[in-house]
């Protein structure tokens, strides 16, 4: 069984100058929503903040996983382009990004996270939203993205 996972993060203050709208609605699947559901679990179980979920991110997280589909990889391609739409569209101060793939559930998924140092720096990360999407590809295994920012 092939399982990866891999984490980005980062503290920008610049400003992109292009212009782009704010995605206002997204239908999350329930395996989404028990992911960010985990995410928070997680949080909460050490003390943290709950996140609040934001459609935009989890758009953005769909985007990312659509990406890694088409073109078989797992990878942080184009993160500089998320953060800055994120920035521009949702005020974004920081940015984080956990991905993963060929995780049967969400709670291997998190726990995988939980038992990597710098994913595991995302999960317990400054934060203050998030959002998450998961991609199946026709196999069956799943491409996982989860972004945090804070505002």
């Amino acid at each position: 069984m092939l399982v990866l996972f891999v984490s980005c993060s980062s503290d920008n203050e610049s400003n992109p100058s292009s212009s782009t709208e704010v995605v206002k609605s997204y239908t999350h699947s329930t395996a989404e929503l028990e992911l960010l559901d985990q995410v928070n679990n997680y949080r909460v179980s050490i003390g943290l903040n709950p996140l609040n979920i934001i459609d935009h991110i989890s758009y953005k997280s769909a985007e990312h996983n659509d990406y890694m589909y088409v073109n078989h990889v797992v990878t942080h391609d184009g993160f500089d382009k998320r953060k800055s739409n994120l920035q521009e569209v949702l005020g974004a101060y920081r940015v984080g990004e956990n991905i993963a793939y060929g995780y049967s559930s969400a709670s291997s998924t998190v726990n995988a996270w939980i038992n990597s140092p710098s994913h595991k720096a995302n999960l317990e990360g400054d934060y203050t939203h998030f959002g998450g999407a998961i991609k199946i590809d026709e196999e069956g295994k799943k491409y996982y993205t989860n972004i945090f920012i804070k505002k």
